[in-house]
């Protein structure tokens, strides 16, 4: 999960278009009223935000990194709607909800905060689920009280929330190992509801993408080794694993940038390796062109 950051994101004309629809939401007269708005297609006005959106994330989803290759894109209401279920079958995490609610997060249906992009998979699995941290308010309706929510979701669009997030070869896992912290629950239950790590698709074409990986790193590794073996002994041997060395960790440089696919995967293992060089050669540069 890459930060997404929506800040200078301020359409114009989009509030007076949003005001006009909630409007029309609060003279529903109830909420199966309002869920028959909501469905009509001419009143989806949240689509028009997809191709901008898109190209905040280079076109990718902002919750699995993936190219609309994997799947297609939606916009996902990250609050729900037009009800919020409860994920005791997703998780043993005990929630501040006791029971589902119908309701929703309807009157944040056109509140431009609450909009993120996700492939059509990962929106579907999210559904309406919604969990709070234990002890959090809950938000009351037609107030801004759910901007003081504790939501156990991670949020690409919170810079802290996608550091929670970190992997294991193409896996997802909880970058806290402690189980009972609340950043390493959080984290779990993302990857569950996401579907990160369950999708067939998705776990397929990180595993392409991390394959490329390892090969650019062992050519990277092969190439240092002979650089220090070579050096001040045999110049053309070391000028040709210099060279090779040179071209492996551009390649390596490349993959990190913000428009190709699981970027975070890519800075994970690079990381995990923890080799000096790694950290002088590529994530130095890397930081240099903030691509990271």
């Amino acid at each position: 999960m890459r930060y997404i950051n929506m800040a200078g994101y301020k359409p114009r004309g989009w509030q007076r278009k949003a005001d006009v629809h909630l409007k029309a939401l609060r003279h529903c007269a109830d909420m199966q009223q309002r869920k028959a708005y909501l469905d009509t297609s001419t009143h989806k006005v949240w689509n028009e935000h997809k191709k901008k959106f898109e190209r905040l994330s280079h076109g990718k989803c902002w919750f699995s990194e993936a190219r609309a290759t994997v799947s297609d894109y939606a916009i996902e209401h990250f609050r729900p709607k037009k009800g919020v279920d409860l994920i005791k079958s997703k998780d043993e995490y005990r929630e501040c909800r006791t029971a589902t609610d119908p309701n929703g997060y309807w009157w944040l249906s056109y509140e431009l905060e609450n909009f993120r992009l996700a492939a059509y998979k990962p929106n579907q699995l999210k559904a309406n689920y919604f969990p709070l941290e234990a002890g959090s308010i809950i938000a009351k309706e037609l107030d801004n009280s759910w901007r003081k929510e504790k939501y156990m979701l991670l949020d690409p669009c919170i810079e802290g929330d996608t550091t929670l997030l970190t992997y294991d070869g193409e896996r997802p896992i909880e970058a806290n190992p402690n189980p009972l912290s609340i950043e390493h629950i959080r984290a779990r239950i993302s990857i569950k509801v996401y579907g990160l790590d369950r999708l067939q698709r998705l776990k397929s074409a990180r595993a392409v993408v991390l394959q490329y990986l390892k090969n650019y790193y062992n050519e990277a590794s092969r190439n240092w080794n002979a650089m220090n073996s070579n050096r001040g002994n045999n110049q053309e041997a070391y000028q040709l694993a210099k060279i090779g060395f040179s071209n492996n960790c551009g390649y390596i440089i490349a993959m990190l940038r913000p428009d190709k696919e699981f970027t975070m995967m890519v800075l994970a293992f690079l990381k995990g390796m923890n080799k000096q060089w790694i950290r002088d050669h590529i994530l130095t540069l890397a930081e240099r062109k903030r691509y990271i």
